[in-house]
């Protein structure tokens, strides 16, 4: 026997399917709507990258102009003239500083195997000129003058000599910087894009003896240490080397 459902249900079931339907076209249409819109984005995407290359391309070929090249000129030698007066700064200064650590050394007191040496402030240690702790069984602190020069002093001098001597370094390395720049510049053929990344290069690594004749604020420090500062020997003899201080030749 036929089960006949009631009008209603039967009408209920057509209204139920027919919402189906219209889900699922509903659904259909969102995909290829979403799909269009991506494909779309990709080929707005490829089209930005390639007129992005195109730019770098455009840009990496275009020769700095004559009033670019003439101003850099300017630039460069406003930067080598400073440099310089920063060098002749640098050198009065080390020779202040040698002369005094040399007015020191002639004052201090003498080891029997020549070695200068140098009591604390407070008059309990001893130091050689290279920085070596001397135990009481070398030379008692209370044996040495309290008239001659104090260790604190003398290594004051010596860590400032080791600065100055660092600075002059980053002095002429800068200024060949600035020379092969220069040379760059008298080849010709040099781009926009070059020149702006040699003024940027010369402007990070200015040294601050520099920038201070200038007028310019100090470089801000790098975050690691050893980056930023001056490495100072841990060998007393390599930093007089280095400085020029002939260190004495001390007895095994």
């Amino acid at each position: 026997m036929e089960t006949v459902l009631p009008r209603a249900w039967q009408e209920e079931f057509q209204r139920a399917a027919i919402g189906r339907r219209e889900d699922m076209l509903d659904r259909e249409k969102t995909i290829r709507f979403n799909l269009q819109e991506r494909d779309k984005r990709d080929e707005r995407e490829k089209l930005e990258k390639q007129e992005r290359e195109d730019l770098e391309t455009w840009t990496e070929t275009v020769l700095a102009t004559t009033e670019q090249v003439a101003a850099f000129r300017v630039q460069l030698d406003s930067y080598d003239a400073k440099t310089v007066d920063a060098l002749m700064d640098n050198r009065e200064a080390m020779e202040a500083v040698r002369h005094k650590m040399d007015d020191m050394l002639d004052r201090a007191e003498v080891l029997p195997d020549g070695r200068r040496v140098f009591k604390t402030m407070d008059g309990k240690r001893v130091f050689d000129e290279h920085g070596q702790e001397l135990a009481p069984e070398v030379i008692e602190a209370s044996s040495i003058d309290d008239k001659k020069p104090k260790w604190e002093t003398y290594k004051d001098s010596m860590d400032e000599n080791t600065r100055l001597t660092y600075e002059r370094e980053q002095l002429i390395e800068y200024q060949t910087k600035l020379d092969k720049a220069r040379a760059r510049l008298d080849k010709g053929d040099i781009t926009a894009k070059e020149t702006d990344s040699i003024k940027a290069d010369l402007s990070k690594t200015m040294p601050d003896a520099v920038r201070e004749k200038l007028g310019l604020e100090k470089s801000k420090p790098d975050a690691k240490p050893e980056a930023s500062a001056p490495a100072l020997p841990d060998d007393m003899d390599n930093l007089m080397r280095k400085t020029g201080f002939a260190p004495v030749a001390s007895v095994p």
